[in-house]
């Protein structure tokens, strides 16, 4: 193969190989842009291998039940002998893109100094980092629906573009720049609001608990064509997969997290989740569910992980409570000189590792870190034995989408424009082996 000549190598080509040698330390990527303010998406152990979710799907066992051949009787223990029920849930992989588009003026107007090029470009590289770390965050803890709000549910309502959420601590999953679609749910159906009008973004008060849209791109604030409270459901227009049963495990776009694993609400006859119907049974293949509303959120806490260590799994017992950080603040207020901290390790790789602290809550089977993870949905904490999780990608869990060639270029033009286009992705999905050992606990505050 012959080697093309020096004059040949155009500017586009060495700024974007400058920018991939920049970036080519994963360990440094992943602590500054996407792990530092994100514990649960740091501490979940992940499986980043080529084939960490490689195939049609990736086959997760759980033993779910002992079977039969027990008996005080001899004869009837050797007739009424049953395999142990191992089903297996097919867990598919999702993909998540963050693209940038740079124009040809400015990588020609920065070809001559990596001084100039580099710090616009990497102002660009680190934000779409950022953004495609954060909404992993955000959907390490999701169930898979996409959805970051909602405004109909509860008190919510929408008036002249204004979104007042049902949740006001549900705001911070909003950003201006967004574009939002507005749907209703009829079981696994997700309906769009009807002409499939869109929200374009343009303001969010997390103080208010409102994210502003315009019915046009660029547009003032106004209520897109049908947009109301009967469309209660929020989320980032292409994360939701608009067919019939599009929330079932089969259509998601958006990752299975923890709200998919262990859903606030038990599994009925009709599920289907990775292929596995574990409406029989529940708190085995599903979690367990605590309603902690009624009682102060250390009691709710207790309780909860005391009635998760009376079942003794033989995955162990938890070592992880997350929640929102307006309830971990409430939880402190509690507690006043009670509460005792530590700092907790997450490993990036051999060499590199990143702390977060925690606050001790003591059991009757050892101490459980809890920590704040602004992703968390507002009232809800998440008891996690950290061991029964791995969140599985094809490759890096963030990486530049490539395109081979002789110079591996991770920039590719854009048909008709003076534009180059550089794009992320992360092929992935979160696995559980055994549910039973997890909780979801509603709080009061």
């Amino acid at each position: 193969m012959s080697v093309p000549a020096a004059s040949q190598f155009s500017s586009t080509q060495t700024n974007f190989g400058t920018l991939k040698e920049l970036y080519s330390d994963d360990a440094w990527v992943m602590k500054t842009l996407i792990l530092n303010n994100n514990p649960a998406l740091a501490i979940i152990e992940k499986d980043e291998t080529p084939l960490g979710i490689g195939g049609k799907y990736f086959t997760v066992p759980v033993l779910a039940a002992g079977g039969g051949g027990r008996s005080a009787n001899f004869g009837l223990a050797q007739t009424s002998q049953s395999a142990p029920l191992t089903p297996e849930f097919q867990v598919t992989k999702v993909n998540n893109y963050s693209l940038f588009t740079i124009t040809g003026e400015f990588l020609r107007a920065s070809a001559e100094s990596i001084g100039a090029f580099m710090p616009g470009m990497d102002t660009n590289v680190k934000a779409a980092f950022a953004v495609l770390g954060n909404d992993l965050a955000h959907d390490l803890f999701g169930d898979g629906s996409g959805t970051r709000g909602t405004y109909g549910l509860g008190a919510g309502a929408i008036n002249a573009g204004v979104i007042t959420l049902d949740n006001a601590g549900t705001a911070m999953f909003f950003q201006p720049g967004m574009i939002l679609a507005s749907w209703s749910v009829s079981g696994l159906t997700p309906t769009q609001s009807t002409a499939a009008a869109l929200g374009y973004v343009i303001a969010v008060d997390t103080g208010a608990g409102t994210v502003t849209v315009s019915a046009t791109a660029g547009g003032a604030a106004g209520t897109p064509t049908n947009w109301s409270t009967s469309f209660p459901y929020l989320g980032v227009y292409g994360d939701t997969n608009f067919i019939s049963n599009g929330l079932s495990s089969a259509n998601m776009l958006k990752m299975a997290g923890f709200g998919a694993w262990i859903p606030q609400t038990a599994p009925g006859g009709s599920d289907s989740f990775f292929n596995v119907n574990r409406s029989v049974l529940p708190s085995t293949l599903a979690g367990y569910r605590f309603v902690g509303s009624g009682e102060s959120i250390q009691d709710a806490l207790i309780d909860s992980v005391n009635q998760l260590n009376a079942q003794a799994t033989p995955a162990g017992t938890p070592d992880f409570i997350f929640m929102n950080p307006t309830s971990y603040q409430s939880l402190v207020k509690q507690l006043t000189s009670q509460g005792v901290y530590q700092m907790v390790k997450a490993k990036i790789n051999e060499e590199v590792s990143i702390s977060f602290k925690s606050l001790v809550l003591p059991t009757g089977t050892g101490e459980i870190n809890i920590i704040q993870d602004r992703n968390c949905p507002p009232q809800t904490a998440f008891i996690i034995t950290s061991k029964t999780w791995k969140l599985r990608s094809l490759g890096k869990l963030t990486q530049f989408l490539t395109w081979p060639g002789a110079y591996d270029q991770i920039g590719i033009p854009v048909p008709g424009q003076d534009a180059v286009q550089c794009q992320l992705v992360s092929y992935n999905n979160l696995t559980c082996n055994a549910p039973a050992a997890n909780a979801i606990v509603s709080l009061p505050q």
